[in-house]
């Protein structure tokens, strides 16, 4: 069964040569990736073993051992001038930032990342090391909001909000995105009523505002 992530993320492979996918836990996104025809050959890595059996096991039923490679490695150490697109999916916002720039990026022309958390300290990195963010999904997959940011190099200048939630997410306010928000807002506005010390007080007001802002 393919997630609404996995789906989303997708939509934003086609028309590449090679897909490198970090993380790739049961190996679904490339065999679905290589499978379709988005990309005619992809990497399979983790840097754990027991995934990478998971993932073997799934490719070989697939019958695309010969166009999936496996990788065992720390992040994307063994990219290669063939690989053009990149995916890490499900890693924090810092790991994905240090994953990114401790390997050799020169060939990639398009990386696909969904952080499930630190999403501004990842932004932030993209934004200071030459990548621009050419679209964004936002997701909600079996209760729980994802982040999808798609780059290519290039350069962008984002503010507080665009590095926490994304310039074309809030763009385009879908209604998964108002719900994440009214959310947070909601909470917010309960912690309020307990507080009793000015200063926590006002912060409270200070990040409802900010949050309204993006509705």
């Amino acid at each position: 069964m393919i997630s609404k992530r996995l789906k989303e993320t997708f939509k934003f492979i086609e028309g590449f040569n090679c897909l490198a996918d970090c993380g790739t836990d049961h190996g679904y996104l490339p065999i679905y990736a290589v499978k379709n025809n988005l990309v005619s050959r992809a990497y399979a890595s983790d840097n754990k073993k027991y995934p990478l059996e998971n993932a073997r096991r799934n490719i070989e039923a697939s019958y695309l051992e010969d166009k999936i490679k496996l990788v065992l490695a720390d992040g994307l150490t063994y990219l290669t001038e063939d690989i053009d697109i990149v995916t890490i999916l499900g890693l924090g916002g810092r790991s994905i930032a240090k994953i990114i720039d401790e390997a050799n990026m020169r060939f990639v022309k398009r990386i696909i990342l969904s952080p499930n958390s630190e999403q501004a300290n990842l932004r932030e990195y993209l934004e200071n090391n030459d990548w621009k963010i050419i679209a964004e999904t936002f997701v909600k997959d079996k209760g729980k909001y994802y982040q999808i940011i798609v780059c290519e190099p290039g350069n962008m200048e984002l503010n507080k909000l665009e590095r926490e939630f994304g310039p074309f997410i809030i763009k385009d306010k879908s209604p998964e995105f108002k719900e994440f928000i009214n959310s947070l807002i909601n909470t917010l506005e309960k912690a309020l009523k307990k507080v009793k010390n000015q200063n926590e007080s006002s912060k409270l007001i200070k990040r409802i505002n900010e949050l309204k802002e993006v509705l």
